[in-house]
């Protein structure tokens, strides 16, 4: 009997381990993505404990710039520094399409141009021959 005892001691140790091998809760990052994701998809476990290592990594690497602070505390200022880039993404993002409109509208205006000067160029030519 005392091997039946030790098995479930032993597996709640392994499933310990692996929880802390994670920086985050899996339930917690389980239930953060299922606010985005529509019902009845299945997430695999993969996905998940991928996503949980992908933000302790992401945590660790806001906080090394966060570091960078000359000052003795962290602040709010020091947060906005280290995730900037992240929230500019969403911005170049919108800049892009912003970028690719405003092209093929100067396409269009160039085109525009192209033709009004033939057509002025010719009914120059013409006159003059």
């Amino acid at each position: 009997m005392e091997t039946n005892e030790a098995k479930p001691h032993e597996e709640q140790n392994i499933n310990e381990e692996e929880d802390s091998s994670f920086p985050f809760p899996r339930a917690r990052v389980v239930r953060l993505m299922r606010r985005s994701i529509t019902d009845g998809k299945q997430i695999r476990s993969e996905v998940k404990d991928a996503l949980n290592i992908w933000l302790g990594n992401l945590v660790a690497k806001l906080s090394r710039e966060m570091n960078n602070s000359p000052y003795g505390s962290i602040g709010m200022s020091d947060f906005q520094r280290a995730t900037g880039p992240f929230d500019q993404i969403a911005n170049l993002v919108k800049d892009e399409e912003r970028l690719h409109l405003s092209l093929e509208k100067l396409k269009v205006d160039a085109d525009q141009v192209q033709r009004d000067m033939r057509r002025f160029f010719d009914q120059i030519k013409g006159k003059e021959e």
